[in-house]
């Protein structure tokens, strides 16, 4: 039997600690609904990630890459090829098991820093809010390693410049787990080191200040407003990175 060294001790740690977290939270049912009124500010990038995955599940093989209780499997089981979904959390894997039966669907509890899968098993694997909770070297090669040459990994992640959204998160620990991290520019590099293309798209940045008016008649068009304003800020290279949220977009 191999000896574990501190590296490898301290990733099982984390996983752990990840598991352990996740299925308390699902155990429930979602237990973050204090910040889920703030994610309507970018429902626009989340709109435009999940038109994506659906532009490219026709006949793929897909890889849902930490499903979380909220799978896409209902939506791109009857397009797809096969449909593989992976989360650390049991509790959340077997309540999927028991609402998915479509016969090309599959849930599996796995660690998304060892997938199980053989290399160039998907044509697609895509994640929202998952890569800022593992070690990013390790996601990006294991997604790298099960893509298909061709293949495109899409990811919906936070960012960690704002120093607003920054010192939320640092009010209200509870809501996050002690090993993730908001994604960085090292995090960006390790992905364009680990594919062959990467593009990023930013959203929510003034936005954010039409959340109190999003049960107001005139709440759409504040926010519309503020997201066309925020579509110009990003231009701005020395700003951008303030973006509350990004799509992540690579190609192998």
């Amino acid at each position: 039997m191999g000896v574990m060294n501190n590296s490898d001790a301290a990733l099982q740690a984390r996983l752990e600690s990840e598991r352990a977290f996740h299925d308390n939270r699902y155990k429930d049912g979602e237990s973050r609904t204090a910040q889920l009124k703030y994610y309507w500010a970018i429902d626009d990038g989340a709109h435009r990630f999940n038109q994506k995955i659906a532009s490219l599940a026709k006949g793929a093989d897909i890889l849902e890459y930490g499903c979380g209780l909220h799978s896409q499997a209902g939506d791109l089981a009857d397009v797809c090829r096969s449909f593989e979904a992976i989360d650390i959390s049991d509790a959340a894997v077997q309540r999927l098991r028991s609402e998915y039966k479509a016969s090309n669907v599959n849930f599996s509890v796995m660690d998304a820093m060892n997938l199980t899968f053989p290399e160039n098993s998907f044509d697609l694997v895509y994640g929202s809010g998952i890569v800022h909770h593992l070690d990013v070297e390790a996601c990006a090669r294991e997604v790298s390693r099960v893509l298909r040459p061709g293949g495109t990994a899409l990811f919906w992640e936070p960012l960690g410049y704002n120093p607003i959204i920054n010192a939320y998160r640092w009010l209200t620990p509870s809501a996050r787990t002690p090993d993730e991290h908001p994604l960085l520019l090292q995090d960006f590099d390790i992905f364009k080191r680990s594919f062959g293309s990467f593009e990023l798209e930013l959203f929510g940045l003034t936005s954010i200040a039409a959340v109190p008016f999003r049960d107001r008649p005139i709440g759409p068009a504040v926010k519309n407003a503020l997201t066309k304003l925020d579509e110009l800020i990003f231009s701005i290279p020395g700003v951008r990175y303030l973006a509350w949220y990004s799509i992540i977009y690579c190609k192998k």
